[in-house]
């Protein structure tokens, strides 16, 4: 239930206005699709264009996951000129009394080990994240899911996905983007 209340005080719940699950009415559906931001998911993709036009595609950024029961885990992924070059991951369990986190279970890959460990966020590139938010995430059954779609103040996609309308704990699928750093 802590899962839930943390993703509902800082994702924005929307809706798709149609009920057609044409691709054709689904990519348009994307383009009123807003974050409490304000952004659509398309805005929040030409936001995302524009940045890598000022800063290149050469970045990192983490995914976050963390259960109610305290157990969690960080993927750091390095992207240089578009291509994952290394992913990171920390697996942990947090003391419920002091906050504290020890790590569990950890790896590096990099080269050819990119995605060769089971554990972690899929090794892909902020362009395939937003691929994979629409072509996975929002279009999953809204009578049946509760969707969100969040962006950092530069545009950015920090969230996207559903949850379950049924399920009480741990229950979300999807995208979170909680850090973003841009590599020189």
């Amino acid at each position: 239930m802590k899962k839930l209340l943390y993703i509902v005080a800082f994702v924005l719940i929307f809706s798709c206005e149609s009920n057609d699950d044409t691709p054709e009415n689904q990519l348009s559906a994307l383009t009123t699709l807003e974050s409490q931001d304000g952004l659509s998911y398309t805005e929040s993709i030409d936001a995302w264009n524009a940045l890598k036009t000022n800063n290149g595609t050469s970045y990192t950024y983490q995914t976050t996951v963390v259960s109610f029961t305290g157990f969690g885990s960080i993927t750091e992924l390095t992207i240089s000129n578009n291509v994952v070059t290394s992913r990171i991951y920390q697996e942990f369990s947090t003391d419920q009394m002091t906050g504290e986190r020890d790590i569990i279970d950890s790896f590096t890959e990099t080269g050819s080990q990119l995605g060769t460990h089971p554990k972690g966020a899929t090794p892909l590139t902020i362009d395939q994240l937003y691929t994979t938010c629409a072509a996975d995430y929002l279009i999953v059954d809204e009578t049946e899911n509760t969707l969100y779609f969040q962006t950092a103040t530069n545009g950015l996609m920090t969230l996207c996905g559903f949850f379950p309308n049924n399920c009480a704990d741990d229950c979300f699928e999807g995208i979170t983007i909680s850090a973003f750093d841009w590599v020189n």
